[in-house]
């Protein structure tokens, strides 16, 4: 049973398998377990097709040590009170291939986080979110928004860019040579039609 009382990150950790959906859309806010609205289809589409682009781009990149990507780990972005964010997707550069995956909190900060503004509780808090993870050192924040059909782009100490679907998401310096078509980020698989 969970408390009402403040919980540490490790604490939270500990008791979210317990938590409705063995935890599966809990973040830890201020202390304090929050159940997340479940991500709809189009979320889940929007992540399919970033996942397939950036595995195409892991496979063709010459450089062996680019890094890797780990859905939904948690990101302890504030403490005293703790507060763990889950994004969709963090992408890491640094340490032995996929070291990441295997911790309930991530140990590094990442170099790129991909947040999902899909359902109305992420949106409503995306601005804070986003600030957070300024915050904790993530150079490069990517917000695709599947009602909107646009991702935002955040880079540390620069503006935002909002991409329409007419245009290119780029890696630039954090993902040399990705490029996905915004339009394509958005649109349902043909084997799902």
């Amino acid at each position: 049973m969970i408390s009402s009382d403040r919980m540490t990150a490790e604490q939270f950790i500990h008791v979210r398998s317990e938590l409705p959906d063995g935890g599966r859309w809990h973040e830890l806010h201020e202390g304090r377990a929050v159940l997340m609205e479940a991500p709809d289809d189009a979320h889940g589409t929007t992540i399919l097709n970033l996942s397939r682009a950036l595995a195409e781009w892991f496979t063709k990149a010459d450089d062996q040590d680019i890094g890797y990507a780990c859905p939904q780990i948690a990101l302890h972005v504030a403490k005293d009170p703790d507060t763990l964010l889950c994004p969709a997707m963090s992408y890491f550069c640094e340490g032995r291939q996929f070291e990441e995956a295997d911790n309930a909190i991530a140990v590094q900060v990442p170099r790129l986080v991909i947040d999902v503004a899909s359902a109305n509780d992420r949106r409503s808090e995306m601005r804070s979110r986003t600030r957070a993870y300024a915050q904790l050192g993530v150079q490069t924040i990517w917000v695709p928004d599947p009602m909107k059909k646009e991702v935002q782009v955040i880079h540390a100490n620069a503006e935002t860019l909002a991409l329409g679907t007419w245009q290119n998401l780029d890696g630039g310096s954090t993902l040399p040579g990705f490029t996905i078509k915004v339009e394509d980020i958005f649109k349902q698989p043909e084997w799902w039609k």
